[in-house]
């Protein structure tokens, strides 16, 4: 069986794509290639059995949104809080109609034509971050922060005034640029809520947002597909040699797309669905082979 280390897969790709000094493709700008197909589109395409692994991570209490790790691609549903299930959401939209947060708005101050600044305090909950919005209707506030401070957040203004938004204790202070006219009704945006145990998550744009906003640290679980280790050095080999061609055939389709060699990525990809059918073999005989479980 032939061993398909980083330098095989480095020659193969060299030969599919057509370049074979530097100047066509430095070596540096091919293992990028080969790294990027090999730790991203690869896992994506053939769902490896082995890199089919648990992600989890601990809320942090009021913190709604947590950015997902670049060491983990495909996160997969059931999820679950302390081994309770949670409700899965992928779109937007959906979520936010089903999790809904109740947006209040008050007509809050009125202009004088001199004064610049006004202040107030929003009683009963926590304010969420993100919701705050001011404006007369000149100068807009808008607080687009997703992440919960318990120190005042400063919100620039679009005409260059400034306003602090604390989460923690509600009070929020709006400087204008320029004072309000004399009569001019000024609009209060924002949401609170109670923090509790999260009963829906949200996986976007690389990205989980939970709901309702947790109160203390609990333990998220899902499944997902852990990312490959890069390919380094000359003598690095994926865990299966039977995966080289696969990755030698994917990295030269990115690069003949990249380069508007559409012919050449036409006959490329012919080679490459037949190799990816070769690794997807093994992991559909591994599926086969798993019983389920009794319904009892």
């Amino acid at each position: 069986m032939a061993t398909w280390d980083l330098a095989e897969i480095r020659t193969k790709v060299r030969q599919v794509t057509g370049r074979f000094s530097e100047n066509e493709l430095s070596t540096s700008k091919l293992d990028n290639y080969i790294n990027q197909y090999y730790q991203y589109t690869f896992p994506a395409e053939v769902k490896l059995d082995r890199a089919h692994t648990f992600y989890e991570f601990l809320t942090i209490p009021n913190q709604p949104t947590y950015d997902t790790p670049s060491t983990f691609t495909n996160f997969e549903p059931e999820a679950t809080v302390n081994q309770y299930s949670l409700l899965w959401y992928q779109d937007p939209d959906r979520f936010r109609q089903e999790n809904w947060k109740q947006i209040n708005r008050l007509t809050q101050w009125t202009g004088d034509g001199t004064t610049t600044l006004f202040t107030t305090t929003i009683t009963g909950f926590p304010i969420w971050p993100g919701t705050t919005l001011v404006t007369d209707n000149t100068e807009t506030f808008e607080d687009t922060n997703t992440v919960f401070a318990n120190s005042p957040v400063t919100v620039a203004g679009d005409l260059g005034g400034s306003m602090t938004v604390n989460y923690e204790t509600g009070v929020i202070s709006v400087t204008f640029i320029t004072a309000p006219t004399n009569g001019q009704d000024i609009f209060l945006f924002y949401a609170l809520f109670a923090a509790k145990r999260p009963q829906s998550i949200l996986y976007y744009n690389h990205q989980f947002e939970v709901y309702p906003i947790p109160d203390t640290a609990y333990r998220i679980q899902m499944k997902a597909y852990s990312v490959p280790d890069a390919l380094t050095s000359a003598s690095d080999r994926p865990p299966l040699d039977q995966w080289g061609p696969a990755i030698a055939y994917g990295a030269s389709r990115d690069i003949h797309s990249d380069f508007g060699e559409y012919d050449a990525y036409g006959d490329v990809t012919a080679l490459y669905k037949e190799q990816i059918a070769y690794v997807m073999s093994r992991t559909d005989n591994n599926l086969l082979n798993t019983r389920a479980s009794p319904r009892f």
